[in-house]
């Protein structure tokens, strides 16, 4: 794995390239030349119309760099290019095996729906004491739950319970609304926060799952569909609410975050500006893709014990918690 420097692009016609030694050169739009060491860069961040040689992408690619490209306004985003580990095939041969298997991928998006769980619990209690028995009433049904259809119907009513302590929790705060989870475009500040950590995290999760040697498109709860990566998405479950908790944060009257730092586009869509972005990175590369982490290792752990240790084509023991 590279290192752990973040680099954010956030200025129309700058450019970057490969350059002598190891080195990313960034060519800013008045021409300005800087170098940072390929070695050194874990992550990637552009915003906005920013060039990009293909022997820097084949870098990035082969050095396992997280690249994520975001339109200017934050939409629209792309995550990571990669590399998957040729040494570990056979994992992902069995990741496609137990993909294909009725039983064991329900077992592996049990694993991946209780972590979701456990974590919209844990908010429950830090901010609403008493709403976390919502949660572990699902983890139950969740066990119980006969197949895919009903994990997801059970992961899908405890999300709405969650969304909705979350609308009381910015309703006690008073500086920002939250009205329900909007995407494309979100509607208020929260969702337009809430939206780019997941995009950042996804990138996370797509890196931790190729460092794996594992495929980031073959999920269990999502399931193979083109143009998407349900491996990673699967990853960024139980890493939404410790989020949701850290933009709720940020838009605290003692975050850093203020209402002018938002703008509606004609859609209705709010954004982010780049006073706001300016703000934003650096808090996030400080502290909030250290919240994301943790959740989605725990669960990578989980899944890929259970695709070691099951032969090929067998049920196994279910990895997740409640099972316990």
């Amino acid at each position: 794995m590279n290192g752990h420097l973040a680099l954010v692009v956030d200025q129309r016609g700058a450019s970057l390239d490969m350059g002598s030694h190891e080195t990313v050169v960034l060519t800013h739009a008045d021409g300005r030349r800087e170098r940072i060491g390929l070695r050194a860069l874990g992550s990637v961040v552009l915003h906005g119309d920013v060039r990009l040689s293909t022997g820097l992408l084949r870098q990035l690619a082969a050095h396992g760099v997280a690249l994520t490209t975001l339109m200017g306004d934050g939409r629209d985003a792309l995550a990571c290019f990669t590399c998957l580990p040729h040494r570990l095939a056979a994992l992902r041969h069995r990741q496609h095996l137990a993909g294909a298997d009725r039983a064991r991928r329900q077992t592996l998006a049990r694993a991946v729906v209780i972590a979701k769980l456990e974590a919209m619990a844990d908010f429950a209690r830090d901010h609403a004491p008493g709403a976390e028995d919502d949660q572990y009433r699902a983890m139950r049904s969740a066990t119980a739950a006969a197949d895919i259809a009903s994990l997801m119907g059970v992961e899908g009513a405890a999300t709405t319970r969650h969304f909705e302590v979350l609308r009381e929790y910015y309703a006690r705060g008073g500086q920002f609304a939250f009205n329900g989870r909007s995407r494309r475009p979100p509607k208020d500040a929260p969702n337009a926060l809430m939206s780019l950590c997941y995009t950042l995290a996804q990138g996370l999760a797509t890196r931790q799952a190729v460092h794996a040697g594992l495929d980031p498109q073959l999920g269990f709860l999502h399931g193979l569909q083109r143009n998407r990566e349900g491996l990673s998405l699967d990853l960024l479950e139980p890493a939404r609410a410790p989020l949701d908790a850290w933009v709720g944060e940020l838009l605290s009257a003692r975050g850093p975050l203020r209402p002018a730092h938002f703008t509606t586009a004609a859609d209705g869509g709010v954004w982010l500006d780049k006073t706001g972005r300016s703000l934003f990175y650096p808090a996030w590369f400080r502290e909030g893709h250290r919240l994301a982490l943790p959740p989605m290792r725990r669960l990578l752990a989980r899944l890929l014990r259970h695709l070691r240790e099951a032969p090929p084509g067998a049920d196994a023991t279910d990895p997740s918690p409640a099972s316990r």
